[in-house]
């Protein structure tokens, strides 16, 4: 008698799940399609399962740095490559025939280009300087005249005007800079440098956090904010103020503006990451670093603008700063106020359109999805 052994069927692997966002692959070697998996040894498998296929991680960050640099150059050449006054103010302190004889010739030669103040005397003239209502005064002395100046406005500035009234009047005329610039700020450019640069900062903080942190509660992310605004403005005051002289103003003040474009350059970022996505840094890299940075003034006054960027030059926060560190510094704190608070309304509505955001989407994680129903009989 014989005994047969049955062994037992083997077992057959499961098929795998059918992924339906998968794209069928035909005549690729499998090489081809994990290429990008090994460039960077331990990357999470959620990380790789979400990237993008290779025609589009090919193309997608061309066209969005082609598109950010072709309006980078397109702004700033539109802003500064013929620039020319509107509404630029100008004081006059002479007789009435002078001042008229002055303004008609400055209004034939550029229409529209001055806006004119009139003072009684020089003594007012001067006030007017220091405090930053005007950038310069024609004025009278004696059969002369001069042109009272600040030259904490910009050589641009004033080398400008100081052309102008020369032509005007038909002669050259004394330029007496009633309020220079510090050996330390010889160009006037201290105050953008520095307010660029905390953009700058404050834009990479909040790519770096959401990219580290997606999910990071709100109170801890401005908890990190705030360490961060402060570092900055005191490390940016030690700089600019007491090792360089560059911003004569008071190391608080310095601080404290710098400090508050920080926190605003981070939290407007933030929130535009948080409303955008992916496409949320380009975007606030337009809104800071190119409009913001072309509009703050600190190249040319907001005057010398197009008519279609000087008004973002009164909200945008890095003109804000620019004009206030220029305000403490050189101008009896002239603007520091108003520079503090459209920092802080930056600051406090961007946290709380943060939080609105943070508060919806916690809203619609907690609806339950409802069952699917079935229907039908046998």
């Amino acid at each position: 008698m014989q005994h047969s052994t049955e062994l037992p069927p083997t077992a057959q692997p499961a098929p795998a799940p059918h992924d339906p966002a998968a794209r069928p692959v035909t005549g690729r070697p499998a090489h081809t399609r994990q290429a990008l998996a090994d460039t960077e040894p331990g990357i999470p498998a959620p990380v790789l399962a979400a990237a993008a296929g290779i025609r589009k991680a090919m193309l997608v960050p061309v066209v969005t740095a082609l598109a950010i640099g072709t309006l980078f150059v397109a702004v700033y050449l539109a802003a500064f490559h013929a620039p020319s006054a509107r509404h630029q103010p100008l004081g006059i302190a002479t007789s009435d025939t002078v001042a008229a004889r002055t303004e008609l010739a400055l209004n034939s030669a550029s229409p529209n280009a001055y806006t004119f103040y009139r003072y009684k005397d020089a003594e007012a003239a001067r006030w007017a300087i220091t405090h930053d209502r005007v950038p310069a005064v024609l004025v009278a002395n004696g059969r002369h005249l001069r042109l009272l100046a600040a030259g904490a406005q910009g050589p641009s500035t004033i080398a400008g005007l100081a052309a102008a009234v020369n032509e005007a009047v038909g002669h050259p005329v004394p330029v007496d800079d009633v309020r220079p610039l510090v050996a330390g700020d010889a160009r006037g450019l201290s105050a953008f440098y520095a307010a660029f640069g905390v953009v700058l900062a404050g834009f990479l903080f909040a790519v770096s956090s959401y990219q580290i942190a997606p999910r990071l509660p709100l109170t801890a992310r401005i908890a990190s904010m705030a360490a961060f605004a402060v570092a900055s403005g005191i490390v940016v005051a030690l700089v600019a103020h007491t090792a360089m002289n560059a911003l004569p103003a008071s190391f608080f003040i310095v601080a404290l503006l710098v400090g508050l474009l920080a926190w605003a350059s981070a939290a407007a970022t933030g929130v535009l990451l948080r409303l955008f996505g992916p496409v949320g840094m380009p975007v606030a890299s337009v809104v800071l670093l190119i409009l913001g940075n072309a509009t703050s003034g600190g190249i040319l006054p907001a005057t010398f603008l197009p008519s279609w960027l000087s008004p973002l030059a009164q909200v945008l926060s890095p003109a804000a700063a620019i004009r206030g560190l220029r305000g403490a510094a050189y101008f009896h704190d002239a603007h520091v106020i108003g520079s503090l608070l459209t920092l802080a309304a930056w600051v406090v509505g961007s946290l709380a359109l943060q939080y609105v955001l943070d508060r919806l989407a916690a809203r619609r994680a907690s609806v339950p999805v409802p069952a699917p129903v079935i229907t039908g009989g046998r």
